[in-house]
């Protein structure tokens, strides 16, 4: 779903606060298995392995295992590195303090243009409204894409890094101290805002319009959020080559697509 309003930069749900409640009120259980390689068959570790939407995770071990929590119910357990088209598993309910060995994941190597299209095609089975992400992506060709595996592969804290990107060095926020944060703390010498005279129009500083899929309210600021939250994101850096739907921003647009929605 399109975000149908407008609005200052708000800030991120409390992701891991609220799910830990909630497996705390139905009671977990723990599911293991191992990936590997399905060319080579070898352990595939440092994969990163995500119940549902929840933006905590586990990395696979070096021999591929890996142990995680779930909740009783239902669940979709997504297995994916860099690399490698996502193993998507949907296992069945069962009871609190029950174990259950899923067995061998076999992750598939990324290597053609049916491998990456594979690659888009979990993405949006486990998470829908990618589906709007990869239709941007394809339609907006001057906007800067952040695919789920980009942002595994890179960590960090996103804004950090579409600061380091043509045409975004000076994108401002108002952060957890309620200061106007445009990316002077970076190192990169006195910006605009310190000097008062640009000398060019990159050198501006930049309110960032900020949305959301569905348009939901955050609750902490953008210099809390790192990648490890993120599914997805993509940016645009002047209302000329921002989509219409997100109009509303003097310059730059950013579009997050969180791992957890309060659903």
């Amino acid at each position: 779903m399109r975000p149908s309003t407008r609005g200052a930069v708000l800030v991120l749900c409390a992701l891991v606060g609220a799910v830990d409640g909630l497996l705390a009120q139905e009671g977990t259980r723990t599911l293991k298995g191992t990936a590997v390689d399905s060319t080579s068959n070898k352990p595939v570790p440092q994969a990163a392995v995500y119940v549902n939407r929840t933006a905590w995770g586990q990395r696979t071990a070096k021999d591929g295992t890996f142990r995680v929590a779930a909740p009783v119910g239902p669940v979709l357990l997504t297995i994916r590195r860099p690399g490698y088209v996502p193993a998507l598993l949907a296992v069945a309910g069962d009871t609190a303090g029950a174990e259950t060995d899923l067995g061998t994941a076999r992750l598939r190597p990324v290597k053609t243009d049916a491998d990456r299209a594979a690659v888009q095609a979990a993405d949006v089975r486990a998470f829908p409204e990618l589906a709007t992400f990869y239709q941007d992506r394809a339609k907006y060709r001057q906007g800067l894409f952040y695919t789920p595996d980009d942002l595994q592969r890179m960590g960090g804290n996103l804004v950090d890094l579409i600061r380091q990107k043509p045409n975004f060095r000076f994108i401002c926020y108002e952060n957890r101290r309620h200061e106007v944060d445009c990316g002077q703390q970076l190192g990169r010498g006195p910006t605009s805002v310190m000097r008062g005279n640009p000398s060019s129009a990159e050198m501006e500083p930049c309110p960032m319009e900020v949305w959301t899929n569905g348009g939901e309210p955050f609750r902490q600021t953008l210099d809390n959020i790192t990648v490890d939250a993120i599914l997805a994101a993509e940016a645009y850096p002047n209302p000329g080559v921002t989509p219409g739907m997100y109009a509303g921003s003097p310059c730059a647009a950013l579009i997050l697509y969180m791992k957890e929605t309060g659903q």
